[in-house]
């Protein structure tokens, strides 16, 4: 079998990050119809059958397997690591940049009593997506869902320290890293917030996306029926584990989503199709924008005192759906590709290399 060019596309990893990030939504509609209709504290709501927050895992393992695979070509090169860092900064940086100005600007003018206790530090620390303590002591930036990019930029930067070797040994020596760091996280528990924030055992599931392109790269490839075998699996053992455990979240999470990743990228055919490239592309920016959706929508109901349980059950999840597709078609297309463009054009013309839209959740 041979091995992927460079610029292999796949359509089932767009549509896998499209579910990745509508999953993460679909957490925060439940958690918002928990405290502002029923009334309920975050201890009181009850446990979803499903994770739905467990999208984030499955965005995990897509990053390691899209840094494994776009990243071939740098391989062996001089400077290499300046190269993938312009790449993944061009990609994850300016949209978040964006959305946390914005978050700031509405803390600012709706005088939010948060914003009152939030330090200069940390919102230095946002931007720059170092894990710092908010005023509750939990390690979150300004804009929260921004928690997994600490954990996107940890990986790239391992990445970049060894991007300029040859493959193989640099693929090993970014499992080396990870693997070492979580272990050492576990057996000597570090004083520094940070770097217990770091060595957390979700980091392992980058792994498990630098594995299973191992896999696929060497020729391992299923049947059309077998994938759907693999991917509904996979789906069914996010049923098995719907509470969190923080120590066991890359086994319970990260494998039935490995299992996803696998049956998407394993085909024996490319499968592109427009829609899907637009499902990918905007799943960055559904990621990012649905807080504000959600939160304006909440604003609207709550300020008009609307209470019908139609609206607020189907209406609210709805419109929340609805609009943030919008917003982030827009935001899409209107922010992250003319930024694109610019960096294309002034640095790096194959800034958009690989299989598709930032790997980040």
């Amino acid at each position: 079998m041979p091995a992927w060019s460079d610029s292999r596309r796949i359509g089932e990893i767009q549509w896998l990050r499209a579910v990745a990030a509508l999953m993460v939504v679909a957490a925060h509609i439940k958690i918002a119809l928990d405290l502002r209709y029923y009334g309920l504290t975050f201890e009181q709501s009850p446990v979803s059958p499903f994770p739905f927050v467990a999208g984030v895992d499955v965005f995990f393992v897509i990053s390691g397997f899209v840094m494994a695979h776009s990243s071939r070509s740098l391989h062996g090169r001089g400077g290499a690591w300046r190269t993938f860092l312009l790449r993944r900064l061009a990609r994850v940086a300016p949209l978040y940049w964006l959305m946390t100005a914005l978050l700031i600007v509405l803390l600012e003018v709706m005088r939010v009593p948060i914003w009152a206790e939030t330090t200069p530090k940390q919102i230095v620390a946002s931007f720059l997506f170092l894990p710092v303590a908010n005023p509750d002591g939990v390690p979150l930036p300004l804009l929260d869902i921004g928690w997994s990019l600490n954990y996107e930029m940890l990986f790239y930067a391992v990445f970049a320290l060894f991007v300029g070797w040859r493959q193989r040994v640099a693929l090993g020596g970014v499992a080396l890293v990870l693997v070492v760091g979580v272990l050492a996280g576990r057996w000597f528990p570090p004083s520094s917030l940070a770097l217990r924030f770091w060595s957390d055992p979700i980091v392992l599931e980058f792994l498990l996306g630098i594995a299973i392109y191992g896999l696929v790269y060497r020729g391992f490839r299923l049947s059309d029926a077998a994938r759907w075998v693999v991917g509904l699996g996979g789906l069914a053992l996010f049923f098995a584990f719907p509470q969190i455990d923080f120590t066991w979240r890359f086994l319970q999470w990260g494998v039935p989503a490995g299992l996803m990743v696998l049956a998407a990228v394993s085909g024996h055919r490319d499968t592109r199709s427009s829609l899907a490239e637009w499902a990918g592309n905007t799943s960055y920016a559904i990621y990012l924008s649905h807080f504000f959706v959600i939160r304006a929508l909440l604003f609207g109901l709550e300020h008009l005192g609307i209470r019908e349980p139609i609206i607020w059950l189907v209406g609210f999840p709805l419109a929340v759906l609805l609009g943030t597709l919008a917003v982030s078609t827009v935001l899409h297309y209107g922010f992250e590709r003319p930024v694109l463009r610019w960096v294309r054009r002034r640095f790096d013309r194959n800034v958009t290399e690989g299989v598709g839209a930032p790997a980040a959740p």
